[in-house]
């Protein structure tokens, strides 16, 4: 007896433009349950004022320094 695999399947155009809607708003609302999260941790909040200050004031330049100092 012979197999035979089916390399493509067909599906409503409709299902999968509904598909790729949800998985943008579940991408969206992950991008936003994270910088909630983010905001809320005192301790990742006071790293980033903290080298936010220290851009400004012209201290670190280079993103590399940056994150090798605050990472």
């Amino acid at each position: 007896m012979e197999t035979i695999i089916k390399k493509t399947i067909n599906l409503p155009r409709k299902s999968v433009e509904n598909l790729f809607e949800a998985m943008s708003i579940f991408e969206s609302a992950q991008g936003e349950i994270e910088d909630f999260l983010i905001s809320r941790n005192k301790f990742i909040m006071n790293k980033i004022k903290k080298a936010r200050k220290e851009h400004l004031k012209g201290g670190l330049k280079d993103f590399n320094a940056l994150a090798k100092k605050y990472v």
